[in-house]
């Protein structure tokens, strides 16, 4: 291992040669790590990418499907993921390689997650997330099998019961917010083009075109590691505004202006 410690940064780094899936002998450099263990195990895991060597754990894996979907997922579709990943998945199979888990192991964890009591649908969620993984591991990695695929999966795709208001119990919770204020006018937008909250709050004066009555629906906002982010919504589209109050509509609020 080709680890040193920088010390006019006090940190570590790491330099090493590795033959790429061409064939091409290539050299590696990556620094900044805190400790010299975090620098072993990105070598370690980074040459395992590159041999495809199924012969690893799965926490070790699972870092190597974030690195190589980093440009395909979003920032907060790879927090979401992350934190379903570290309290369903890893607890169970974190230290278990990942050409030895088995479709008995699947069934065995399946049981596991059951007994939490979580809805249906996450239940699927938490399934789509090790099924995603084996098969990132089988199509790139060349993992012989998929052992989700031996095994029905748990939960459903769609929920029993949504849960919304109807048109007069949301008349009924407006009448209470006054009229023309900020609240008022997040609620009625919220209410009636049906847009997520994330998307509402990354809302700009420009996104409001008054003469054709729409609103364009092209960002979204959140909050990772304590750092505000826009990015790109999950869907694409354009939420019509034609039946929002026009006492709301005709003055959009400082607050919701991009500065």
């Amino acid at each position: 291992m080709s680890v040193y410690k920088d010390t006019t940064q006090g940190t570590w780094y790491t330099v090493f040669r590795y033959v790429d899936w061409t064939g091409k002998k290539k050299q590696k450099m990556k620094r900044g790590f805190k400790t010299k263990k975090e620098a072993l195990k990105f070598e370690k895991e980074f040459l395992h990418t590159t041999a495809a060597d199924m012969d690893m754990q799965m926490d070790s894996f699972i870092n190597i499907y974030f690195e190589d979907k980093k440009n395909e997922l979003k920032a907060n579709s790879v927090r979401n993921k992350r934190l379903m990943i570290n309290k369903h998945i890893i607890p169970y199979f974190g230290t278990k390689k990942m050409n030895e888990i088995t479709p008995a192991d699947i069934i065995q964890w399946q049981n596991l997650i059951q007994e939490k009591n979580l809805s249906k649908t996450y239940e699927r969620m938490i399934q789509n997330q090790i099924n995603a993984l084996f098969n990132h591991a089988q199509k790139i990695y060349n993992l012989k099998d998929n052992p989700c695929k031996k095994v029905k999966r748990i939960g459903k795709s769609d929920a029993d019961k949504l849960e919304f208001w109807t048109k007069d119990e949301y008349d009924r919770f407006i009448a209470g917010i006054e009229q023309g204020s900020e609240d008022y006018l997040m609620f009625e937008i919220l209410f009636w083009t049906g847009i997520r909250e994330g998307e509402l709050l990354s809302l700009c004066l420009s996104d409001f075109d008054m003469e054709r009555n729409l609103l364009h629906i092209n960002k979204t906002y959140s909050r990772i590691n304590k750092k505000d982010l826009i990015d790109t919504p999950e869907t694409s589209c354009q939420g019509l505004f034609n039946q929002i109050h026009k006492k709301a509509t005709k003055k959009v609020p400082e607050a919701l202006s991009c500065s």
